[in-house]
C-alpha cells in the first residue's frame, strides 16, 4: 500500500519549465500590433517626467503640460529592429492610449482642480535607453465661479 505522501508527490509528466517573456508583436498577416501584456509591462516601468502650469485666459485658467515617457525596449534589438518598433507603436491605437491616460494621470495629480475636456498631442521617437512617447496636454480646469456659492 502507498502512503499518502508518496501519491501526493509523484511527478506525472514533464516539470516546469521557465518561460521566455512574450514577443512584443502579433503578426496577422499585414496586420501588426503590440501584446497587451508586454505593453501594460513596458508602461509600468517607464520613466515618467512631467511639468505644467496654469494660465489664465479669456475663458478661464487652463493647464498646460508635458509628459515624457521612456519605456525601456530589449538591449538586444539591432538598429533596424528598433526603428520598426518605433514605427509600429507610432501606428497603434493602444499605445496612443495608454500614454494618453498615463499624461491625464501625471496632469490631474499636478493641476490645482480638476481638468476639464483633455486635448492632447502625441509625439514618438528613440531614445538611447527605449522607446520616447511625448504627451502635450492642455485643459480647462473646472472651478465653481465665486457667485456659484453658498453662504457668507
Amino acid at each position: 500500500m502507498k502512503s499518502k505522501e508518496a501519491s501526493v508527490n509523484a511527478r506525472r509528466g514533464p516539470g516546469l519549465s521557465k518561460a521566455g517573456a512574450p514577443d512584443l508583436f502579433e503578426v496577422g498577416g499585414r496586420n501588426v500590433r503590440m501584446v497587451e501584456g508586454r505593453l501594460r509591462d513596458l508602461f509600468r516601468e517607464a520613466d515618467a517626467i512631467s511639468e505644467g502650469a496654469v494660465r489664465t485666459e479669456p475663458q478661464g485658467r487652463v493647464w498646460y503640460g508635458s509628459t515624457s515617457l521612456i519605456l525601456p525596449l530589449p538591449a538586444s534589438l539591432a538598429a533596424r529592429e528598433r526603428a520598426f518598433v518605433v514605427a509600429a507603436v507610432e501606428r497603434d491605437v493602444h499605445v496612443r492610449v495608454h500614454a494618453i491616460r498615463a499624461a491625464h494621470r501625471e496632469a490631474q495629480s499636478r493641476a490645482p482642480g480638476m481638468l476639464g475636456r483633455t486635448v492632447c498631442e502625441v509625439r514618438f521617437s528613440e531614445e538611447v535607453g527605449g522607446l520616447r512617447i511625448d504627451v502635450d496636454v492642455q485643459a480647462p480646469l473646472i472651478e465653481r465661479r465665486r457667485s456659484e456659492r453658498t453662504g457668507g
